[in-house]
């Protein structure tokens, strides 16, 4: 009778803390701060390289790209292998917030580092479907802050792909009414030029890679 009690009570115990150790794993992947190539937590409004994870043929990283014919506003595109692109940061939907973390509603932002042609917003976007190619591209001219309906194409997720790894993920929760694609990101090529699309199957992965300069140097280049 005494090893029964004891047995029950043991399992009573099992029980009782299972589901909250598991919350609790839970709550802290949902909120965990996405990592650049040092380890270190990406900041809000620090510049970042993003590289692909897959190198070679895998290209460069992401940079404003240019269409022929329809030249503004930029797109999202890749460059090749070797080059880091442009740097881009990053803003959270919640403002009081300076971490970047999973699964959170944030803008994307290229810092061209010289004068652009376009006068529109280097903010991603997701673009109208393109019927003659089937896709849902990411473009630039997006809107920087004001969560809701009418901002809704401009917020993007960063999902985990491997230790230091990560895909992009288009699913806003910044209108909880309003319905809105939920895709993974990848990369695509329209014929012209390497782009970011949207996917109905897998993300492609990226890492982050700090701006190295000075803090003046990256006060200019954030507000310039």
């Amino acid at each position: 009778m005494k090893t029964t009690t004891a047995s029950v009570f043991l399992l009573f115990i099992i029980f009782s803390i299972t589901p909250l150790s598991f919350s609790f794993g839970v709550a802290n992947t949902t909120n965990a701060p996405v990592l650049d190539s040092d380890g270190n937590e990406l900041r809000t409004g620090t510049p970042y390289f993003v590289l692909s994870s897959i190198w070679g043929a895998g290209g460069g990283g992401l940079a404003l790209g240019m269409p022929r014919g329809k030249p503004c506003p930029e797109v999202v595109a890749q460059r090749g292998s070797g080059d880091d692109g442009i740097p881009v940061i990053f803003s959270n939907s919640d403002s009081n917030d300076g971490v970047v973390r999973l699964s959170s509603d944030i803008n994307i932002e290229f810092i061209p580092l010289r004068p652009r042609f376009c006068q529109t917003t280097t903010v991603w976007k997701v673009d109208d479907y393109d019927h003659s190619a089937g896709k849902w591209w990411v473009i630039t001219d997006g809107v920087k802050g004001n969560p809701g309906a009418n901002t809704l194409t401009s917020w993007f997720r960063i999902e985990k792909a491997g230790d230091l790894d990560y895909t992009f993920k288009y699913c806003p929760a910044v209108c909880g009414t309003c319905p809105a694609l939920c895709n993974k990101i990848t990369r695509d090529s329209d014929g012209e030029m390497i782009r970011l699309a949207l996917s109905a199957g897998h993300g492609w992965p990226f890492f982050f890679k700090k701006l190295q300069t000075s803090a003046m140097e990256i006060e200019q280049v954030v507000h310039n």
